[in-house]
């Protein structure tokens, strides 16, 4: 075994909770980390596309074999009248976004992860015999 996306994409119980076509397409699929994952020889590599995120926004943890992405940002549009210095508009929005994998039989120390041009990579070696300690991991 080695690679199962999670229904987690952040939108309460996710898509099994109402098996219904009316819910399914209430869901804004635009929200969701958009991910491609290659398998090689010795490898696992998933590319995670977050744009408009900073390296300082995303959080990447291993724990019992699920691969967690989370990325978090929040932003604030100020005008003012700059006579009187009254708000004329004042807007604030959050973005967060989730995302887990299972992923068995990886070496969870060897995980590296990456961040450009708002993709973020990150590779799992894999490992000859299963592995399940929980690993934080760095974006370069």
């Amino acid at each position: 075994m080695g690679f199962l996306p999670t229904m987690n994409n952040n939108r309460g119980l996710g898509r099994n909770f109402f098996n219904d076509d009316f819910f399914d397409s209430m869901m804004d699929t635009r929200r969701m980390i958009k991910t491609d994952i290659r398998e090689t020889d010795n490898a696992y590599i998933l590319d995670a596309e977050l744009p408009g995120f900073n390296k300082e926004d995303i959080n990447i943890d291993y724990s019992n074999n699920v691969l967690t992405i989370a990325a978090n940002k929040e932003t604030t549009n100020e005008e003012k009248d700059e006579k009187e210095g009254t708000y004329i508009r004042r807007e604030r929005s959050s973005q967060s976004f989730i995302r887990q994998f299972l992923v068995e039989h990886i070496k969870h120390e060897d995980i590296d992860a990456s961040f450009e041009n708002g993709v973020l990579t990150v590779t799992m070696p894999k490992a000859a015999d299963k592995e399940t300690n929980c690993h934080r991991i760095e974006i370069n």
